[in-house]
């Protein structure tokens, strides 16, 4: 989501004194305990999510006071929902150097990262300095996926982490008897509005690759949840599929377009197919996301409910509007999960609770 105060010149200060704080957390930290075994303790486990941040020096602040924190919880793992800077920040090299050092900091514990709309698919928002031209989203993607993606995934061996093949952002991995995934989908009408850095038919060509991707992906996941006996299953992406505004909602889209006035819904494919796995599936399903300020836990989905569907909007994109309203909430977010539980899914924010 767009962040509504930062400044570039902001970004650029907020950047260097980020790095340099989690690069002393990564001198001072790396000898603290952490959990690698998946093997969780009885009645459930914790895991992280952080997403929505930094936009800007508070959201720093937080990040400086949730790192030993973190530490100190010896979570098994963390999932990134993308937007690792404000969608009124350029897309640059560096603000992708800060999230490298930002995972560093937290390893050995491993950090499962799924790109945002900031990320990429608004950086045509922006022209190249140099050239005068507006930033191509497609090649931003190009880049944040050989930063991030071409490596095989650091984990445990039990967890059996592994990336997709045809779209390696996506990530799957199992751990107390539950299984993980990760989806690339991102706002902006899952990339299908305001492409302007990019022709229409590339751009259109690779959205319709990442929704065969997703798509496949999901169906991979429920079907290894089956096979492996798995107690809950657990999706995180950076999109709110719910957040369709004037959107006709069971209109998917078949192309995309150079402003918003769209006549389609980019998720209303994934959303159905989320429901039906979910509706298959027996044992809770939660679906974690960013992307929207309101940080909630419920079994809403856009007219596409289950009753074994849970929906997070985690903690992030915090700021102050134009009429000094605040919005979000800024922290990031222990999800617990317990599928033998009457509630079997708790949220909460690890410094504002």
């Amino acid at each position: 989501m767009a962040d509504k105060t930062t400044t570039a010149r902001e970004v650029s200060r907020a950047t260097q004194h980020l790095k340099k704080i989690i690069l002393f957390f990564l001198l001072t930290l790396l000898t603290a305990c952490t959990s690698e075994t998946a093997t969780p303790e009885p009645g459930g486990f914790s895991f992280i999510v952080i997403g929505d941040t930094p936009y800007g020096p508070p959201d720093e602040v937080m990040l400086v006071e949730a790192l030993p924190k973190i530490r100190a919880g010896a979570y098994p793992f963390i999932i990134h929902v993308g937007d690792f800077k404000g969608g009124g920040a350029p897309c640059t090299d560096a603000l992708e150097e800060r999230l490298e050092t930002l995972i560093a900091t937290l390893a050995p514990t491993p950090v499962f990262y799924t790109p945002g709309d900031n990320d990429w698919t608004d950086c045509d928002r922006f022209k190249d300095p140099a050239t005068g031209v507006r930033t191509s989203d497609l090649d931003r993607l190009a880049g944040l996926r050989a930063r991030f993606f071409s490596a095989p995934l650091t984990a445990p061996a039990a967890f059996g982490a592994r990336r997709q093949e045809t779209q390696p952002e996506n990530a799957a991995w199992r751990y107390g008897g539950v299984q993980f995934a990760t989806l690339h989908i991102v706002g902006t009408n899952n990339g299908r509005d305001w492409v302007v850095g990019d022709p229409l038919t590339r751009a259109a060509t690779a959205a319709d690759a990442r929704d065969a991707a997703n798509l496949a992906w999901l169906a991979k996941t429920f079907a290894a949840a089956k096979t492996n006996g798995a107690r809950a299953v657990v999706i995180a992406m950076q999109a709110d599929m719910t957040d369709i505004k004037d959107k006709p909602k069971d209109v998917m889209c078949e192309d995309v377009a150079a402003n918003a006035d769209h006549p389609c819904d980019g998720f209303t494919d994934l959303r159905a197919a989320i429901r039906d796995a979910a509706r298959e599936f027996n044992g809770p399903v939660l679906l974690i996301h960013g992307d929207t300020a309101p940080f909630t836990l419920g079994q809403s989905f856009a007219g596409e409910e289950a009753k074994n569907l849970w929906r997070l909007n985690a903690a992030g994109d915090a700021g102050v509007g134009r009429t000094g309203q605040a919005y979000g909430t800024r922290d990031v977010t222990v999800v617990t999960i317990n599928p033998s539980a009457d509630k079997p899914i708790a949220a909460r924010g690890l410094l504002t609770e």
